[in-house]
């Protein structure tokens, strides 16, 4: 095992070794006795060698069961960071301090309180208040190498605690946040994820914003980028944790589900706000971990920057109508100016010269009545049209263009009937 009492404390290993004691030095003071079970009182002996790690050893008899359990419990914590223990102790102290005041409740590190069934997988600290047992748990370490595997196993473990009937309560190393507020977005680790919980604070949220009327989504309104808009609003919280010098700072943060694919994202409903340890672990029925009055306030404040949210979407839908309108207006006056200029600027009296331009220009030795008109509207005649959609001075041009052929300028190729009258130019 790695952990002993010493000098009336109860300390790993690790941590002596850490003190720059050499381990040669920690043996002469366990061949004295100095080291004894926190579970049995078993005095301890100091081993170490090439085929196992240093550890320490039950001396006059086989390991108790807490000691065996605590042994399975620290195999699972291998891959936390040395902050782990430090906050875990910390959170550990301030329920017990709670525990002299509630004689309901009950405060044990996990692999003690249930050393007897010899659990599978064991929380960091049971509390147990009333009726309900509470599993706490501190997840340090987390990164990208880690995280895939790490998902799989919090996975079963919140199962396992669910299993045995406790409530599994996961607070992350700070370390791991990452918030831009700016896009109202959180980026999380799959692990991350699948530690969110629900709490009685999350269901209030999310009553208030499935509650909130508006034409448009919480997403759309503050500029979310996002694949899909929910029906309903779901609200899950996170719990940070950090070691600051003497004492452990909490950070809630709650955020609306989203992605639940890689990338992991969500919705952040606000900065967050930090907590005590003492105020996060004061128990009733359960853990409080928040702060009511400050829970109310950042409704409130969501409420009204919603409010802003609505009213400038609605002036920017009123500026996009106001500028389409304006748009058709403008189109509709320079369709109406360039009417009454083609009646100005070229007049049926205009057509031969203008047809004899566009032969003339074009070089051309075929043309086509419809592709004549074309040309003259396109050169101010009137671009007034019938139902058809054949342009009103369609006669007018074949009249003109009758006149050429008179004149022997052009010959009539083909009617092709009324709507496809060709000429071959002859002289121009």
């Amino acid at each position: 095992m790695q952990e002993a009492m010493y000098e009336g404390k109860n300390i790993t290993l690790s941590v002596l070794l850490d003190g720059k004691r050499e381990i040669s030095e920690l043996k002469k003071s366990s061949a004295k006795g100095a080291f004894s079970c926190p579970y049995c009182n078993e005095t301890l002996n100091l081993k170490s060698g090439n085929n196992r790690i240093q550890h320490f050893a039950h001396r006059h008899s086989e390991s108790c069961e807490p000691s065996i359990e605590s042994e399975k419990y620290h195999k699972q914590v291998e891959r936390e960071s040395k902050q782990h223990s430090v906050i875990k102790n910390f959170i550990h102290d301030e329920l017990k301090a709670q525990q002299k005041l509630n004689k309901e409740l009950e405060v044990e590190y996990g692999f003690v309180a249930k050393a007897t069934e010899k659990w599978r997988y064991y929380p960091d600290i049971i509390v147990k208040n009333v009726e309900k047992e509470i599993a706490i748990t501190v997840l340090t370490n987390v990164t990208k190498n880690r995280d895939e595997r790490l998902a799989s196993q919090i996975i079963k473990r919140n199962t396992y605690f669910k299993e045995k009937g406790l409530i599994p309560i996961w607070f992350i190393e700070n370390t791991e946040q990452s918030i831009d507020l700016g896009r109202h977005v959180i980026h999380l680790w799959e692990a991350e994820l699948n530690l969110a919980m629900k709490t009685p604070e999350d269901l209030m949220w999310e009553t208030l914003l499935n509650e909130t009327k508006s034409d448009q989504s919480l997403f759309e309104l503050f500029d979310y980028h996002h694949q899909n808009t929910p029906n309903s609003y779901k609200v899950r919280s996170l719990y940070y944790i950090q070691s600051k010098e003497d004492r452990i700072q909490f950070s809630v943060r709650r955020f609306i589900e989203d992605e639940q694919k890689s990338p992991f994202r969500a919705f952040a409903l606000n900065g967050g706000y930090e907590i005590s340890l003492s105020t996060a672990m004061l128990t009733t029925k359960t853990l409080q971990l928040s702060d009511p009055k400050i829970e109310m306030q950042l409704r409130n404040s969501f409420l009204q920057e919603l409010e802003q949210k609505k009213k400038e979407h609605l002036a920017k839908q009123k500026e996009i109508a106001d500028a389409n309108r304006t748009e058709l207006l403008n189109k509709r006056y320079d369709s109406s100016k360039r009417q009454v200029s083609s009646k100005n600027l070229l007049t049926k009296n205009h057509f031969r010269t203008a047809i004899l331009e566009y032969i003339k220009t074009g070089r051309l030795r075929l043309i086509n009545a419809d592709d004549v008109a074309d040309y003259l509207v396109l050169n101010g005649a009137s671009n007034e049209s019938y139902n058809t959609g054949r342009y009103k001075i369609y006669s007018d041009v074949c009249a003109c263009l009758d006149q050429l052929a008179e004149e022997n300028i052009i010959e009539l190729s083909s009617t092709g009937g009324q709507r496809n009258r060709t000429y071959v130019v002859k002289n121009i």
